[in-house]
């Protein structure tokens, strides 16, 4: 059902807003974030590059055994709408030309350099009150702004989310997320936060400054159980989609961790 896609641009060759940008340290980060999801994961990745930088030399085993497919394309080249804009054709390449992504294929769409630790527990454990195929994102406290460095759609969604590339451009302050926002918001798909709290390494390529890990307790799972219950109920208000069942099963579930946060 899942297909990781590893977003990659190896060489950003002076891309607006790129702090990391040192090719060969990008490289790096690269091979062992996919080195990471080789070993840790049985899903299968599609890599897809667009600085016409091609790593599958280092890969043939994997993609002979039909694990692991490699896209590589000259995609970089308005660099005036920034990495967002970039990272757009890189999904729309790898939908027009994957064989591993097919209709019925769930997409991760991972940014190829960092490493979720906890991958396998995150596609495992889904929203309680989610059907299998929908969006699931991270979004801040109002639903402005998604955490575009993990997010799984079906290709459906990922399909009427590119038709909107055009509008992207971080020179305008219109970045790749407000567009993924306006779509999830559509309420076109069903959507639900993630359930587990994605644990990222690596660093931003704006800042270049490695992102912090959250804590790891009970308190801090059940913290963010109720912050993704809450983001829940605040979309399916938005969108009209909490029926009566739906707005039961939240209630039950929301007071059982309120109840558990008070026992820690």
């Amino acid at each position: 059902m899942y297909v990781l896609l590893l977003t990659a641009c190896i060489n950003p060759d002076g891309m607006l807003f790129t702090k990391l940008s040192d090719k060969e340290v990008r490289k790096q980060q690269y091979l062992n974030a996919l080195n990471f999801y080789l070993d840790s994961t049985s899903y299968p990745i599609v890599f897809t590059e667009n600085s016409n930088t091609d790593i599958s030399a280092e890969y043939k085993g994997a993609i002979d055994s039909g694990r692991l497919e490699i896209l590589t394309f000259e995609g970089n080249m308005d660099k005036t709408k920034g990495k967002g804009y970039g990272e757009a054709l890189i999904i729309e390449y790898a939908l027009n030309h994957s064989k591993l992504i097919t209709s019925q294929t769930l997409v991760a769409k991972i940014t190829g350099r960092l490493i979720i630790e906890n991958i396998n527990a995150v596609l495992m454990n889904r929203f309680p009150l989610s059907p299998s195929c929908c969006v699931n994102c991270s979004l801040n406290s109002d639903l402005s702004f998604p955490d575009s460095r993990i997010f799984i759609a079906p290709i459906s969604f990922l399909h009427e989310f590119i038709e909107d590339k055009e509008q992207m451009n971080d020179s305008e302050g219109v970045f790749f997320e407000h567009v993924l926002s306006k779509h999830i918001l559509k309420g076109t798909h069903p959507y639900a936060p993630f359930w587990i709290e994605p644990i990222v390494n690596g660093s931003s390529g704006s800042t270049g400054q490695t992102y912090p890990k959250p804590e790891s307790n009970k308190l801090r799972t059940v913290s963010y159980r109720l912050l993704s219950l809450r983001q829940y109920r605040l979309y399916s208000k938005i969108t009209g989609t909490l029926s009566i069942q739906k707005h039961i099963a939240y209630y039950i579930i929301y007071s059982i961790y309120k109840i558990y946060k008070k026992l820690l």
